[in-house]
């Protein structure tokens, strides 16, 4: 009854993969839970590292806003400058780095860790704002609440 099962639902090279998994997954199981505590490690370092960069952001933002309070967003990000080694030294402990939903692994150099870092704008402008900086041309517009906005589009039963 199993066999006719799985070659209904999975098809012959279905079953033969799974009879194959069955008897060697003894030889299959450890070099995937390496990988994955692999992968979770270099996932941890690039998360450590995004933190300090974080901080780096914070704190020179700050510096910059007590000199030049009108700044806009455009001029703040030109004027920011990481020392990306600094960073790389202080807060990383391996030499890999992952994202979280991938895959792949790359090492832990200045190019890489500073395209992953900062390919992403918004990213870096809710870091900004999770902080409490809004800069003047945001102050001009009302902050929305979207978690809220959505339920208002649920119509009432």
């Amino acid at each position: 009854m199993s066999n006719l099962w799985l070659d209904t639902f999975l098809g012959v090279i279905g079953r033969y993969i799974i009879i194959f998994i069955d008897k060697y997954y003894y030889f299959l199981v450890p070099p995937i839970l390496v990988y994955g505590v692999f992968i979770t490690l270099a996932s941890f370092n690039l998360k450590r590292i995004e933190r300090g960069t974080a901080k780096e952001i914070i704190r020179q933002t700050k510096e910059i806003l007590k000199e030049k309070p009108n700044i806009n967003y455009a001029d703040l990000t030109t004027l920011i400058q990481i020392d990306w080694e600094k960073i790389i030294k202080k807060y990383s402990f391996w030499p890999f780095i992952a994202q979280e939903s991938g895959l792949g692994v790359n090492r832990s150099s200045l190019t890489n860790i500073r395209n992953r870092i900062m390919q992403n704008e918004r990213k870096i402008h809710l870091t900004l704002e999770r902080h409490g900086i809004v800069l003047l041309d945001e102050r001009r517009f009302d902050r929305r609440n979207l978690y809220l906005d959505s339920f208002q589009h649920i119509p009432k039963k």
